[in-house]
């Protein structure tokens, strides 16, 4: 299941990528072509710290 972070990310990337089919500014524009490649870094991160087996669960040897 998805969290909350994982789902803001997710709509953050959306909402950019809708405003980029509009937006005519070219500074406007240099910000949101890189806000969604900076949310895909932060969602990617938190998916990989889910997958992570937590210490606790880790065999003992």
């Amino acid at each position: 299941m998805a969290s909350e972070a994982e789902f803001v990310h997710r709509e953050n990337i959306k909402h950019f990528e809708k405003r980029l089919e509009t937006e005519t500014d070219p500074a406007a524009r240099s910000v949101l072509l890189r806000l969604p490649d900076e949310e895909r870094t932060k969602l990617s991160q938190i998916e990989t710290r889910t997958r992570q087996p937590h210490k606790s669960h880790q065999i003992q040897r």
